[in-house]
């Protein structure tokens, strides 16, 4: 598993999870599955990313790329595991809690 450049942290009025991560050194990809291990602990049921979003279109849409940062973060959402989750190209996961979670 791939650790957060911080701590993984939650804000109780928007009811998300944050983590940053530097996608030089961990792929988004790896970032999510491992921040919404995280959140959640293993409690939810396991999928693989791949029936959520194509990992490796994940990958390189968010890749560091200079000519495409310079018109401002890129960004994906899809649920995975009962979250709704998205994903900045500046290295940060989101990961949304709502009232339909668990159902």
């Amino acid at each position: 598993m791939s650790d957060p450049s911080g701590p993984v942290e939650f804000d109780v009025e928007s009811r998300r999870y944050r983590a940053q991560y530097d996608f030089e050194a961990t792929a988004p990809s790896v970032a999510v599955v491992d921040a919404v291990e995280t959140v959640f602990d293993d409690e939810r049921d396991r999928g693989p990313l791949y029936d959520a979003v194509d990992p490796e279109a994940l990958d390189r849409l968010l890749e560091t790329d200079p000519e495409r940062d310079r018109r401002g973060p890129r960004s994906a959402s899809f649920r995975y595991r009962g979250a709704l989750v998205t994903v900045v190209s500046d290295g940060s996961v989101v990961i949304g809690l709502d009232d339909e979670i668990g159902r």
